[in-house]
């Protein structure tokens, strides 16, 4: 049966539902019924939503294995073919995509059409908690074995899909053993603590260095519940837009609760498996930070510039790993201070 689904997706790719060959699409409807999967017809669309679509209009039932499954975080910039290919597309087996956005349009949907080689990519602009918890996204969302939030702003994610059926379905979902990934803003929402500069400006590394309450820096509770991603803060466009310090200062905020920072520079994606491995994909590097019995969170307060000295942290690049529960990594440690008070905050200066 799975081989039969692939080749019969792979039919699909670069053609629209209405572009399908009579024989393709007696096969995939006979494929698509022949399975229970579970979630009922297609409910109808709300007229205010905007959809894109291309592909095969049904559901396609693929068995997904919860095990097996992973979260991608996306650093930004250019998308990362080879974590796609490689982890995305030989799990999915020709099953459904689908990409979430509150802003943009369809330019995900043929790329991931054919590079995933999926039965359908379909994109919603969910902009609205009215949206957001509407049926239509609900079943979208619990019928995909492959969910992907596009770049934007992570606030507009937050304000509309938080504590909606939308969320509530997206759990469901993982459980189900869907892969679930993001870029840039869509990578910042999957972390159990979410930089939320809703209502502020971005907090930039030379700012909050300055002022520990920076008025720049907000933060969100967990939105998509994933354990191995329990006690993790993720930021990203990190290596090229300097956000080191900002990362940094971020975790003080949190210090008790030890959590481990993840920086994912652009061009650049960090593999998340269930049980806590990770593997870095694409041209630049992953950063892991995190605090233990040698750092000293010396001064934070309000008002004042934060020093921090001796942050644990690892750099990671293509292929290499690290494990998110127990900490450890192949690749050895190094040690990072900052200083507020210094124009050139970091020790070592350059921290990258």
């Amino acid at each position: 049966m799975k081989l039969c689904l692939l080749l019969l997706v792979a039919l699909l790719a670069g053609c629209s539902q209405q572009g399908l060959e009579p024989d393709t699409k007696t096969a995939l409807d006979v494929l698509a019924n022949a399975e229970q999967c579970g979630f009922g017809p297609r409910p109808m669309k709300p007229g205010s939503l905007q959809r894109y679509a291309v592909g095969y209009n049904e559901d396609v039932c693929v068995p997904l294995s919860p095990e097996q499954a992973g979260i991608i975080l996306m650093g930004g910039s250019t998308d990362v073919d080879s974590i796609f290919a490689d982890k995305v597309r030989p799990y999915i087996q020709g099953g459904n995509v689908l990409v979430l956005r509150t802003q943009g349009a369809a330019g995900y949907n043929d790329y991931l059409l054919n590079l995933l080689q999926a039965a359908s990519v379909e994109t919603l602009l969910v902009d609205s908690r009215d949206k957001a918890n509407s049926d239509y996204v609900s079943w979208a969302v619990r019928s995909a074995e492959f969910i992907w939030f596009a770049g934007g702003d992570q606030s507009t994610y937050i304000a509309n899909w938080q504590d909606t059926t939308l969320q509530q379905s997206l759990h469901e979902a993982y459980q189900r053993g869907a892969i679930i990934g993001g870029t840039s803003a869509g990578n910042a929402i999957l972390s159990s603590i979410i930089y939320n500069p809703a209502g502020v400006g971005s907090a930039v590394s030379k700012e909050v260095v300055q002022d520990f309450c920076d008025t720049n820096i907000a933060f969100s509770p967990d939105f998509l519940e994933a354990p191995m991603l329990g006690n993790t803060l993720s930021d990203t466009h990190f290596k090229q837009r300097d956000r080191m310090g900002r990362l940094m200062v971020f975790l003080a905020h949190h210090q008790q609760q030890q959590i481990t920072g993840i920086g994912v520079s652009e061009r650049t994606a960090l593999w998340v498996d269930r049980s806590g491995n990770t593997e870095v994909f694409g041209e630049h590097e992953v950063y892991l930070l995190r605090a233990d019995q040698q750092t000293t969170f010396r001064q934070t307060e309000c008002g004042k510039p934060v020093i921090i000295d001796d942050l644990l942290y690892y750099k990671l690049q293509a292929g290499q790993r690290y494990h998110l529960l127990n900490h450890t990594s192949s690749v050895p440690a190094s040690r990072l201070s900052i200083n507020g008070n210094n124009s050139n905050f970091y020790t070592p200066t350059n921290p990258y």
